[in-house]
């Protein structure tokens, strides 16, 4: 593994650590219980120091277990001091407490503890078969007691409380010194280190039957943080995914074969199995330090790192939540895996669900055998059997079932139905969805349908969508006549432009899973994506052909190959007429407009990898450069031999039923030098519709540099050309707004100070800038034939 990728994937293998030492803590206090050969032990039991304790000056701490003296014992059990009980007679109590320093151990098992037990116990029962009862001391110790004050509110209050109060039973429990335990009706086999709290709580147990019921399930696995999901069909099949709680989406497409074996990104190894001496005997609750379990009925089998916490909860069972992650407000919970800032909120209910960091579900949202990629966002929802991608967003009434989503950063507007996989014999239908798609209001979607070949398309308002394959990017699907849609391809390039620009900035700005940065970070407008502008225009452009050959049979007149005759049929049905259109139907003015689209945008991309190729060459120059010199460099030399020659027709590679190469696996994603490969390639098939036009085709260098320039300008006007449509596309809504709605102009932002029109102004300003420093670096603009670098 490289050194990047192992920097990349650095946080979640320390995550990994850090879980296991919380695990060879209980584990290690376990064995110590065990190994006592008499009730009336005193046991030394060194263990590292908190990593979150950043006050601690050693690495490891040294704990005296001992039985309460006869004194003690009465102080706990004086209805006047204490006040506790045994609701067991024989539970055998155990004492914990930190050591002074090295050699002090024998002196202070003599220690009286009583003063600090009528200060930090009140009014418990103690129960089954043994209690290990941690007491904080204020000398050894790095911590105090606080009290409670009149302003702060009584669960935080009392979960800053040391020690124990009004518990009604707590039964084989690790009570380490300086957790904090109040109010709760039962607490067992549950393991509360320094810090951490339980207050005002139901019942927090561990039974052997959650956990091998958990294991049956779904095989999850708390000590691994790992179990199984099962995305795509409900029924009658299904796709398997092994998660862990440190997994990110890299890991959950090549579990789910998206990237057919093949993958450039850092993979985060699954753990190892467990030794049988590393399974505790018995099963525990796990709370590290400044985690909290809060207010909650029914807790049973989970583990908290810390900082993390379960909040007023309904119920949650087998449920790992790594630091900052939270269960809370009326949320019903069960095998559920929580990474940092994770949250799942407000009355809904999660079963089996893997949340990767920042993503959130709630409030009032259900969900089933899911996986929410970083940053994503559920709420009022169903979600069921679904990868739901990064920086995805569905904040209204819904319904997801069997959606394959792993680019995710697309929106489900209110109503929508995207869940009819059921064909009346089985519900085993699903659903494969492309990046940044947008399912409209109140559409349904009619199951299989596959749109991962058409990233950015919107499915309109109230839309039905049969079952279907598109393969058309930046598509925007409406009704249309004859109860069949109508598809115009590329729309969102040609028409709003605005909603890309601003999607570059909100997915940038939206980003704060930071642990997940090293591939959720691609472009829109990437080599991935132009190939498959590439293959949609050749789709469009092989229709016009075919009409005008059917044309020319039928004793038509010729006519291009971009453009069909008058006379000819102007509506294409169906992917039989147009491979990729799926069952939709399209106009020869939407095809035309399609293949303007995707042309300006896939010459766009490669012009303005020459322009930044010859920006970055002039920068590292300080010496003349010959014309033969720019042009190698660029690799242009010999242009002109294929400058004549027709557009060069492709064939498509999206008739195979597969994944896209997802854009972590594209070599351009983290390689600038594989970027520029893949747009030179694709500028060298542009170049003869880019410079049709030139009249000087004489093969010298001079001429070479001529076309240079041609593209240099052409780069600047379709620059322009998109600038100027991002505010076409923003100010056609002010001016229907305004039309519209009383007063819409003064509490709306105008075009004309938008900040995503303004930075698409700037970035062309920016372009033509330049491109001029470039031709006068070239002497392009004064007839010089070599030039001295003036960046």
């Amino acid at each position: 593994m490289s050194t990047a990728s192992s920097s990349a994937i650095a946080p979640f293998l320390e995550s990994r650590s850090s879980r296991q030492l919380y695990h060879d803590r209980t584990l290690a206090l376990l064995s110590t219980l065990a190994a006592t050969s008499s009730p009336q032990t005193t046991s030394l039991l060194t263990l590292p120091n908190h990593p979150t304790h950043s006050s601690e000056r050693r690495s490891t701490s040294t704990f005296l277990l001992r039985p309460p003296s006869s004194e003690e014992l009465s102080v706990l059990l004086d209805p006047s001091l204490c006040n506790c009980r045994l609701v067991n007679p024989n539970v055998e109590i155990r004492l914990m407490y930190r050591v002074a320093g090295n050699g002090e151990g024998k002196s202070m098992a003599k220690w009286d503890l009583s003063a600090a037990l009528k200060e930090q116990v009140r009014n418990n029962g103690f129960g089954g078969e043994w209690l290990i009862l941690g007491v904080l001391l204020d000398g050894p110790d790095d911590a105090t007691t606080t009290t409670a004050t009149a302003s702060s509110s009584a669960a935080s209050a009392l979960s800053n409380v040391a020690g124990l109060s009004n518990n009604t039973l707590l039964s084989e429990c690790i009570l380490e010194p300086g957790s904090s335990l109040h109010d709760n009706s039962e607490v067992s086999r549950t393991h509360v280190m320094k810090h951490a709290s339980i207050v005002g709580c139901g019942s927090v147990t561990c039974p052997r039957s959650v956990v091998e019921a958990s294991r049956k399930k779904c095989r999850f696995d708390m000590q691994r943080g790992s179990m199984d999901v099962e995305v795509g069909p409900e029924a009658g099949g299904g796709r398997l995914v092994r998660v862990c709680v440190e997994s990110t989406l890299v890991d959950v497409c090549r579990d789910l074969n998206m990237d057919s074996g093949v993958t450039l990104a850092p993979l985060v190894p699954q753990p190892p199995t467990p030794k049988n001496d590393d399974v505790p005997a018995i099963p525990m609750n796990s709370l590290a330090p400044r985690s909290s379990l809060l207010h909650t009925p029914t807790a049973a089998h989970v583990a908290l790192l810390p900082h993390s916490t379960i909040r007023s909860a309904q119920s949650v069972l087998s449920a790992l939540l790594l630091p900052h992650a939270a269960i809370s407000w009326g949320v019903t919970a069960s095998h559920a895996l929580l990474q940092w800032d994770a949250t799942l909120t407000s009355h809904s209910d999660a079963h089996r669900v893997f949340l990767m960091e920042r993503s959130e579900v709630g409030p009032h949202s259900f969900t089933a055998n899911a996986i929410y990629g970083p940053d994503a966002h559920v709420s009022g929802g169903e979600v069921h059997c679904t990868v739901f991608g990064p920086n995805a967003n569905g904040h209204h009434q819904s319904l997801l079932i069997g959606i394959l989503w792993p680019l995710g950063r697309g929106n489900v507007g209110y109503g929508s139905n995207v869940g009819s996989n059921h064909t009346g014999r089985i519900p085993d239908q699903e659903t494969s969805v492309g990046e940044g798609t947008f399912w409209g209001l109140g559409s349904v979607i009619k199951f299989p349908v596959d749109l991962t070949h058409a990233p950015y398309s919107i499915v309109a308002a109230g839309v039905q969508l049969p079952p279907q394959r598109i393969t058309l990017p930046f598509s925007l699907i409406t009704d249309g006549p004859n109860n069949m849609n109508l598809l115009t391809p590329g729309w969102l390039l040609h028409y709003s432009p605005y909603t890309i620009a601003r999607s570059e900035v909100k997915f940038a700005n939206r980003r704060m899973a930071k642990r997940h940065d090293f591939y959720t970070g691609w472009k829109i407008l990437r080599a991935g994506v132009m190939d498959m502008l590439v293959d949609a225009r050749e789709s469009l452009l092989s229709a016009g052909r075919r009409q005008q050959q059917q044309q020319q049979q039928s004793g038509g007149e010729g006519t291009s190959g971009n453009r069909a005759p008058a006379s000819a049929v102007q509506v294409y049905k169906t992917d039989k007429a147009i491979p990729g259109l799926g069952a939709n139907q399209l106009t020869e003015k939407g095809r035309q407009i399609g293949i303007k689209a995707y042309t300006a945008a896939i010459q766009r991309y490669a012009l303005r990898g020459l322009l930044h190729r010859l920006v970055t060459m002039a920068k590292a120059q300080d010496e003349v450069l010959s014309a033969e010199d720019v042009l190698r460099h660029v690799g242009l030399e010999g242009v002109l031999a294929v400058s004549g020659h027709d557009m060069e027709t492709t064939t498509s590679s999206t008739s195979k039923v597969n994944w896209p190469v997802l854009p972590w696996n594209e070599e351009a994603h983290t390689d600038p030098e594989a970027q520029w490969k893949h747009q030179h390639s694709l500028l060298m098939k542009e170049l003869p519709s880019i410079i049709s036009s030139t009249t000087n085709t004489n093969n010298n260098n001079n001429n070479n540099i001529s076309i240079l320039s041609t593209l240099l300008q052409k780069c600047v006007a379709l620059e322009q050309d998109h600038a100027k449509r991002v505010y076409q596309s923003k100010s056609r809504d002010d001016a229907r707004g305004a039309k519209t709605v009383p007063g819409y102009a003064d509490v709306h932002v105008a075009a004309e100070k938008d900040s995503v029109a303004l930075a698409a102004r700037e970035e062309a300003e920016s372009v033509k800038r330049d491109v001029a420093v470039v031709e006068e670096m070239m002497g392009i603009a004064t007839g010089g034939g070599g030039a001295r670098s003036r960046l």
